[in-house]
């Protein structure tokens, strides 16, 4: 496979094993950057050596890896909060009292708050002040917002930071490591009252942006255009889901076709072609590619602040602005070699974008495009144009969807298999709202928007969504709860790259990796199985309410006493994929258990403790009994006293205290989360 040979896909590699290592590990930095210090000396030497060399210098190539790879480690040790003076996490000031922050970015709202991104600037004490920097996640109640915040604005809040909350159960999405993975180290819960809105506002691109975005939407709600369809038009093209309703969400989800709510690189890839079509004339000027080019990446830039200069599609535009030099030169080798330019610049100047999902999921996609698609295309040769067509569409989607796949089922646990349906009829779809959508933003700014096209691409995005709601009613198609673990989607990508290899050069070598391929995943899938196989028993956090799980094998014993279906609990639900279990058998709540090897004595309301010649080995309250828990202490001698969601907060404070004082375990799952008990088969 010709084009893997190329240098920058391989210090593109290099670099992302870098900054893997360098997130994974702690590396003193002092003895980082003089080791990566010797290595540049080395390789000075080592260019001037190769240089008088008539073959390759095996010595150069070592030290250039090395090197490279050595700049991903400090890539990430540089942009790893805890490696920096001047940020917030590693202040020694116990006084500080009040905060300036200023706000980058709103969040989508949920029932109570309204969240915000915001940059600490500067930290106030009794004595003096002190310039940080670092992301906060500021969450303002929503009964006390008298005043809407936007990106910009400048505030003075209580220093008062939080961690932000870990999951409680196992396999919940975990918010905090994937706010860490966007840098924001700490969260601040706040009322209006305790806010103080500065005069000095500062005027960067994205509070421009913002600004132009909400007179988008303020012209758009004007016209005809009704609600749903409103907030469709705000997600494609101006980078704001908030206003989607659950519903409309899920149906796109269930049908395939979520990608296209986030403006990412498929609506820039769209953009792009739409551009390189109209402006083909340029081709046959003298130079004209050249302009062609510089106009292109003006165009998609000038999308970029249309979208509110959101991360993703900074990201986006960037990838692609290389794709289109790679284009003009009019070889795939240029397109794939911009692709891994792009990534190694957006590496360098974030390393934290590799945890990002939209980042793993755009690359990917477009290399499965411009590895697998031409090979696919070729399979079979239409005589019609219009079957040629959507041939090719359908050849895209099946490489896109290739690409994509493992990743998709490790983070999603779920696979449309109406997929090629739903972006057959979206994409060229796509194409049409993106560029008359783009018309209708301008004329709505220019108050020269008839209301007859106003109408007209309502009714067309109205359309998309019906069709959308339908191929989401094929339930028996939409393939859900599936077990993928991290594993298995590595495994799953080597294959694929052995794949490609094969189908590039069909030599016994490239047969033979791609068999160890199978190897390897079929080795992951068995892993898998064996890790699941462990029995485990677990007492579930739930406010108000008990739930105690047996798992054996596939199969889970649930006690509880829940108001409504087992299949409602989406606690269940991530707990049932992430242990692959496919049978649940629900039972009452009994006063004496049985978790793993361990005696459980479950104590309720009842307050019935003493049971004859009964030693638990566990003592699980529910329901708030009213109890003495130092004589249950002394009369039981259980090795450890669990109280679950259902108790009040006062009886637990107490509680824990006994517990301290009488030196027995004791496990709030409202704190310490899920209460797990795990043994081999």
């Amino acid at each position: 496979m010709q084009f893997l040979n190329f240098t920058i896909i391989k210090l593109s590699l290099f670099l992302i094993l870098g900054i893997i290592t360098g997130f994974s590990f702690e590396i003193p930095g002092t003895a980082l950057f003089i080791f990566f210090g010797g290595l540049f000396l080395l390789f000075i030497a080592g260019f001037l050596r190769a240089r008088k060399q008539i073959f390759d210098d095996v010595f150069f190539g070592i030290i250039t890896w090395s090197l490279i790879f050595t700049l991903g480690v400090a890539a990430a040790f540089l942009h790893q909060p805890n490696n920096q003076a001047n940020h917030y996490i590693n202040l020694e000031d116990s006084e500080a009292e009040i905060m300036q922050i200023r706000i980058t970015e709103s969040l989508k709202p949920n029932l109570y708050n309204e969240p915000y991104l915001a940059e600490v600037e500067k930290i106030f004490s009794t004595e003096n002040s002190r310039t940080v920097k670092g992301k906060i996640l500021l969450s303002i109640s929503k009964d006390s917002i008298n005043k809407e915040l936007v990106p910009g604005m400048k505030l003075l809040v209580p220093y008062n930071l939080k961690n932000i909350a870990e999951p409680l159960n196992p396999y919940r999405f975990n918010y905090r490591n994937y706010m860490q993975k966007q840098r924001v180290e700490k969260q601040l819960q706040v009322g209006n009252s305790e806010i103080k809105i500065l005069n000095e506002k500062e005027e960067s691109a994205v509070s421009y942006a913002s600004k132009l975005r909400e007179t988008i939407i303020q012209e758009l709600s004007k016209t005809k255009i009704e609600k749903n369809e409103l907030a469709i038009i705000q997600a494609l093209l101006l980078g704001q889901r908030q206003d989607i309703s659950k519903e409309i969400y899920e149906e796109y989800a269930a049908a395939g076709a979520i990608h296209i709510l986030a403006v990412s690189g498929l609506h820039v890839g769209i953009i792009l072609f739409i551009l390189n079509w109209l402006f083909k004339p340029f081709n046959y000027f003298k130079n004209g590619l050249i302009f062609k080019t510089i106009l292109l990446i003006i165009l998609m830039w000038g999308f970029t602040i249309l979208a509110g200069l959101s991360p993703s599609v900074v990201r986006a535009v960037t990838m692609f602005s290389f794709i289109a030099i790679g284009m003009q030169m009019r070889r795939k080798t240029s397109v794939l070699n911009s692709l891994f330019i792009s990534l190694f610049i957006l590496l360098l100047v974030n390393p934290y974008f590799i945890f990002q999902v939209g980042f793993q999921l755009s690359y990917l996609a477009v290399f499965a495009i411009v590895t697998i698609q031409p090979k696919l295309f070729k399979l079979w040769q239409p005589k019609f144009k219009i079957t040629k067509y959507f041939w090719g569409l359908l050849s895209v989607s099946i490489a896109a969807q290739i690409g994509v796949l493992p990743l998709s089922l490790f983070y999603f646990h779920q696979f449309p298999g109406l997929f090629f349906l739903s972006n057959l009829v979206v994409l060229p779809v796509l194409g049409i709202i993106l560029g008359l959508g783009i018309l209708v933003i301008i004329l709505s700014l220019l108050n020269l928007l008839p209301n007859f096209i106003a109408e007209t691409y309502g009714k067309l995005i109205s359309l998309m969504n019906q069709f959308i709601s339908w191929v989401a009613g094929k339930e028996e198609f939409v393939f859900t709860d599936i077990h993928f673990n991290i594993w298995q989607n590595l495994s799953a990508y080597l294959l694929i790259f052995f794949f490609i290899l094969l189908l590039y050069q069909k030599s016994f070598r490239n047969l033979v990796f791609f068999l160890c391929g199978i190897l390897i995943f079929q080795s992951s899938m068995l892993y898998s199985k064996m890790q699941n196989s462990t029995s485990e028993s677990i007492v579930f956090h739930k406010s108000r309410k008990t739930m105690i799980g047996i798992q054996k094998d596939k199969k889970l014993i649930l006690y509880h006493n829940l108001a409504n279906e087992i299949q409602e609990e989406i606690r269940l639900k991530d707990y049932k994929t992430g242990r692959n279990i496919n049978q649940i058998e629900e039972k009452q709540i009994q006063n004496i258990l049985a978790l793993s090897e361990t005696s459980v004595l479950i104590v309720d309301s009842s307050a019935v403790y003493k049971l004859n010649n009964f030693k638990p080995d566990l003592v699980l309250l529910r329901n708030s009994p009213k109890i003495n828990l130092e004589r249950l202490i002394r009369g039981l001698n259980p090795k450890i006293i669990v109280a679950d969601g259902s108790n009040y907060h006062s009886y637990i404070s107490r509680w824990a205290e006994t517990t301290k004082k009488q030196k027995t375990r004791f496990h709030h799952t409202g704190k310490n989360g899920a209460f797990r008990i795990s043994t081999e088969p």
